[in-house]
């Protein structure tokens, strides 16, 4: 029963040893990643035409949104425009939408697939008539190539450096001993002798490992967990807080609830200020945007 106290025991002492050795090396990485981070922020310079440059897509990933989110900043563009309207007026339930008119000029190319695939049929296809043309619902539209845009954006920001990566970790991190591993390493050492006395030959080997181990986690290293940089880099982040400068006043916290959006100015507002743009721009977008939950119908007898 001795025996197994003392296997136990180099046990706890060599988990506490590496848990306090790992809380050091996090400490110290945290520092460095902190230092990191705060000197790429006051190296970063960014002029507001490379914002203008950047584009409402690129803007819209930069500040993490996903691809409905940049898909609904493409349709309230659309809609504000005249080019995408909703098939019918009523509020009540959820509707289709259709395009209607010409497509802007300067529609980009998620614009332009949203707007071809709320195409009438007939339009679409010659086998299908004018009065099978009753419009798709919001998240029926399809968008062929929407993950290419998006990765296309993706990798314009990490090219240009206002991203990073994912899942890259801080460079020059500090390796250092693991001092209360090596002290453990020492402490099972005659816990070894101990059993071997006792002709406990297993639970020697198994303290005997349980010192190795420990003796391992002396050596150099960094934390258990790595410590990873933010996707968004200093010059990213410059960038939008001049582009939230720049274009301020479509803030629709602060803008005036009676001054409508430009449709020019659509995606850039969803882009910077998300989707509390949309009700500005026409409120029955999120009523029709997302699927309708299934309804459950009891059986006969049920």
């Amino acid at each position: 029963m001795t025996d197994w106290l003392v296997l136990a025991g180099c046990f706890v002492i060599a988990v506490t040893a590496w848990l306090l050795d790992d809380r050091v090396r996090g400490a110290a990485a945290d520092r460095r990643l902190e230092s990191f981070v705060a000197e790429d922020r006051s190296s970063a310079v960014v002029e507001p035409h490379v914002v203008e440059q950047l584009g409402p897509l690129a803007l819209g990933v930069l500040n993490g949104q996903d691809h409905w989110a940049v898909r609904q900043g493409a349709v309230a563009s659309l809609v504000a425009a005249g080019a995408l309207r909703r098939t019918s007026p009523d509020r009540s339930g959820q509707k289709r939408w259709m395009s209607g008119g010409r497509l802007p000029e300067d529609a980009d190319d998620l614009e332009r697939e949203l707007w071809t695939e709320a195409l009438p049929l007939h339009v679409r296809n010659a086998a299908y008539s004018p009065r099978q043309s009753t419009g798709e619902y919001l998240w029926e539209l399809r968008v062929p190539n929407g993950r290419q845009h998006m990765e296309t954006a993706e990798s314009r920001l990490i090219r240009e450096g206002f991203t990073r990566p994912r899942f890259e970790t801080v460079p020059g991190l500090p390796l250092l001993r693991g001092r209360w591993s090596a002290i453990a390493a020492a402490a099972v050492v005659p816990a070894v002798t101990v059993l071997l006395l006792d002709q406990a030959w297993i639970r020697a080997v198994l303290a005997f490992v349980i010192g190795s181990v420990a003796l391992r986690q002396a050596f150099p290293d960094g934390p258990a967990v790595p410590r990873q940089l933010p996707v968004v880099t200093g010059k990213g982040e410059a960038a939008l807080r001049v582009a939230r400068e720049r274009y301020a006043e479509l803030d629709p916290a602060t803008r005036p609830a009676s001054e409508p959006y430009d449709p020019d100015q659509v995606r850039t507002a969803v882009a910077l200020y998300g989707s509390a743009v949309l009700d500005r721009v026409d409120d029955r977008i999120m009523t029709d945007w997302s699927r309708p939950a299934p309804e459950f119908v009891d059986g006969p007898g049920e």
